[in-house]
């Protein structure tokens, strides 16, 4: 018998949107007028296609092109579903963007447009093509392909265990039942085999058992099959093809693609003089206190009290209007004639009572209370600050662990290099060792690392943090969201995109914050992330207002900047981040009320919305994150 051993790798199809210059498609004719506080930008797109349609994105820079931000507050030829041709205009309201726009002014027009193609390859000349990667009832998957002879005529045998799926941690799974055309296998050893005529198409179906509910994303699909020719001998190949980088479905797909995007661009810049008439409030709200009566405190500021609660009236105003008031992180409503009213529960012991307003320019001001509350007859005095004190001084003390990442650097030339990402990432290193209660020795600070530097420190904290302790990750870099698949990555330096090999997924940073056994991991992401990595999306109101009870439910919690194609160099998230843990002057403060604080802000200055929320799968019990302030 001959034997002849054919060896095949396919090549990773990339489901991800890379960037192709397009020949023959071009923007011309770019130019923009001023017109009073508005800018006109004509544009004409030429080569395009027959009912081609693209999507434009424009940008502005005030730096020379160093950084662009994007235009939010735009009408006219602009957003997706724009038609190729000449003289489209759309126009910019600048002051409902900026607050003034002097000197030269940089724009650039950048135009996507979407392709798709099946998710096949060839081995000997059968074609395999991915039809549907999708879940089925009692934790299993169900891998649907369809099998095409282009050859001559022979007979397909494929063993169920050369079937196989591999996750991002590496764990893999191998088919336990097979259908080949209707020839059944059903055990991990069974082979079905199929004689296929030329030309011949078979439906293949293999199932995998057991597959873990937080499984929705694999790394790699890997088919292995033998082809039995009998010709003069016995001609017998054998060969393996690969799908890499794939989502699983929650249903079956009619046809799985692999979706890409063309993209061009181009620039102009002009010199603009466009200043608002009205001048800038900069002068925070005004509280004043009718309730509890101010002559009532102590002279080192503290009240007495032996209720169990305390009703607090005032007054808050402002010329430009007070957007938002918070007692203790929760809202309370502002009547017409800027009244205010609302009670909050005592514990015995020392209290503080934190009253927040915030005005339409985002202008803050807050007051701080002290209350001091009488124990009853055989009751203990306790308060929540006390609680959690006795929390934190437990017989391992809890150590604050950071793992702050920032990436500027990327050797491939299809990504564009940022400028701040490091400086962003020093700042916020900077602000929680000087103010907050991480150690220089356990913060770990990388530039430009690579996917494996992140893997290797990943590990190491696995082993390092313990039960009692909190772990803060950080990252600032490139990363990329598939609109589609609602899937994540982070780019870090050694990423390409040509392939997704040093590309870390979202699940995969999932998998090591569950396994790291912190008592509170809290995820910083100041890039593209995922929002399906999201199990709950809760506002600070929905949370109790006990501290110590949130300290002593464990939490693993993200805050994120929001999902962008492309991240802003400038962060006005980190800057908000950073000035607002450097304002805190409490003892405490959690992560949801510290994002709370700047969320408006973020949304005011950019065209995203940041996130925070459980992540799920990761064993959050409802807890959060408690920054805790040195003492002074």
């Amino acid at each position: 018998m001959k034997k002849h051993y054919f060896y095949s790798l396919l090549v990773s199809l990339i489901l991800f949107t890379s960037p192709v210059i397009v020949s023959g498609q071009d923007f011309t004719n770019f130019e923009t007028r001023q017109m009073g506080d508005n800018i006109s930008l004509v544009y004409s797109i030429e080569g395009e296609r027959l009912g081609q349609l693209f999507s434009i994105d424009p940008y502005y820079s005030v730096d020379g092109g160093r950084s662009f931000r994007p235009l939010q507050n735009v009408w006219g030829n602009v957003g997706s579903g724009v038609p190729g041709g000449r003289n489209q205009l759309f126009v910019w309201d600048v002051l409902e963007d900026v607050n003034e726009l002097q000197g030269d002014v940089t724009f650039r027009l950048q135009a996507r447009t979407h392709s798709t193609e099946t998710l096949e390859e060839d081995f000997s000349d059968v074609n395999f093509e991915l039809v549907s990667l999708h879940r089925i009832e009692n934790n299993r998957l169900e891998l649907v392909l369809n099998i095409t002879n282009n050859g001559d005529e022979r007979d397909l045998k494929i063993f169920n265990r050369l079937i196989s799926i591999t996750g991002f941690n590496m764990r893999k799974y191998e088919a336990q039942w097979g259908d080949v055309g209707g020839v059944l296998g059903h055990e991990r050893y069974s082979a079905p085999q199929r004689t296929l005529k030329t030309g011949e198409s078979v439906r293949a179906v293999f199932r995998f058992h057991r597959i873990p509910d937080d499984l929705d994303r694999i790394m790699r699909l890997d088919v292995g099959a033998e082809l039995l020719t009998i010709t003069w001998g016995v001609d017998l190949e054998i060969g393996n093809v690969q799908f890499r980088d794939l989502p699983v479905l929650n249903e079956p797909a009619g046809q799985m693609r692999n979706r890409s995007v063309s993209r061009f661009e181009t620039t102009t810049t002009a010199s603009f003089d466009i200043k608002p008439v009205e001048v800038i409030d900069t002068i925070p709200p005004a509280i004043t206190f009718l309730s509890p009566n101010p002559d009532d405190f102590s002279d080192d500021g503290e009240l007495l009290v032996t209720e169990e609660s305390l009703t607090i009236k005032g007054t808050a105003k402002d010329e430009g209007g007070v957007s938002r008031l918070t007692v203790n992180g929760r809202s309370v409503k502002i009547a017409p004639d800027d009244t205010f009213e609302t009670t909050v529960s005592l514990q015995s012991g020392k209290n503080e009572v934190i009253v927040r307003a915030v005005d339409t320019r985002f202008n803050s001001i807050e007051h701080k209370l002290f209350v001091h509350r009488e124990a009853s007859p055989g009751e203990e005095p306790f308060s929540d600050i006390q609680e959690l004190d006795n929390l934190l001084t437990t017989k391992r003390p809890t150590t604050y662990y950071a793992f702050i990442v920032g990436v500027n650097e990327y050797p491939d030339p299809g990504i564009v290099p940022l400028a701040n990402p490091i400086s962003d990432a020093k700042k916020l290193a900077n602000v929680l060792t000087d103010h907050y209660m991480f150690e220089r020795e356990n913060v770990v600070f990388m530039e430009n690392a690579t996917r494996a530097e992140i893997i290797d420190e990943l590990d190491r904290l696995t082993r390092r943090v313990s039960k009692d302790d909190n772990l803060l990750i950080f990252f600032a870099g490139h990363g990329f969201f598939d609109l589609e698949t609602e899937l994540g990555y982070w780019l870090l330096k050694d990423a390409s995109l040509e392939s997704t090999a040093n590309w870390m997924a979202n699940s995969q940073i999932r998998d090591y914050i569950r396994a790291i056994r912190s008592r509170h991991t809290l995820l910083i992401a100041d890039a593209c992330f995922s929002g399906g990595i999201f199990q709950s999306r809760r506002t600070f109101e929905e949370q109790p207002t006990e501290i110590d009870r949130v300290y002593s439910k464990p939490s693993r919690k993200a805050m994120t900047s929001g999902n962008l194609s492309e991240v802003p160099d400038e962060s006005i998230f980190l800057r908000e981040l950073v000035r607002r843990l450097e304002e805190n002057q409490r003892s405490y403060i959690m992560a949801e009320e510290l994002f709370s604080s700047f969320k408006p802000v973020v949304i005011s200055q950019t065209s995203t919305e940041p996130q925070y929320g459980d992540i799920k799968g990761t064993g959050d019990e409802g807890g959060d994150f408690i920054f805790r302030r040195r003492e002074r």
